[in-house]
């Protein structure tokens, strides 16, 4: 994303809106595939890289520097960045950074409007179970991340477009 709107700003082509909804850290970046823990690999696509991300997950991963690295690249994207461009800038957490760890980073935005919510929490609102909360790194698969229902859908895009100018 960072270097699309990068891109977008060096053509200048911003947008007249611009939404930003931030992930959590713990991915590598590669221009065509998606690397996390556990990445299931794509047919098609070389096993030997999909060998290399376990080893690397298990053998030089370290979260604390991932968690680190993200917030520092968020603060500075956010205020040298987006504060800068002429777009009505939109801020959001998919995961509040950190929160499937069961931490807080208590990382604030400032460029433009920040909704300090991440969209789990709100597709979780309601549910008994909130172990996902403390109970440190958890499944994303097995709790449906940001899986939500037609009607919170509905409220989360309500929530974004209240917003915007």
């Amino acid at each position: 994303m960072f270097f699309r709107y990068n891109q977008l700003i060096k053509e200048d082509r911003v947008p007249d809106i611009s939404v930003f909804c931030w992930t959590e850290p713990y991915r590598l970046y590669h221009p065509r595939h998606i690397l996390t823990a556990n990445t299931e690999p794509l047919e098609g696509v070389d096993p030997k890289m999909y060998e290399a991300l376990d080893q690397y997950w298990i053998h030089l991963h370290n979260y604390d520097k991932d968690e680190m690295a993200y917030e520092y690249a968020l603060k500075h994207y956010d205020q040298n960045i987006l504060s800068k461009v002429d777009s009505e800038i939109v801020q959001m957490w998919s995961f509040r950074p950190f929160e499937t760890a069961g931490k807080d980073a208590g990382i604030k935005l400032t460029a433009g409007t920040f909704i300090d919510e991440s969209m789990l929490a709100f597709s979780k609102s309601g549910d008994k179970d909130t172990s996902w909360k403390s109970s440190g790194r958890v499944n994303l698969c097995d709790r449906g991340i940001n899986h939500m229902t037609p009607e919170q859908n509905q409220q989360w895009a309500d929530k974004v477009f209240s917003k915007m100018q």
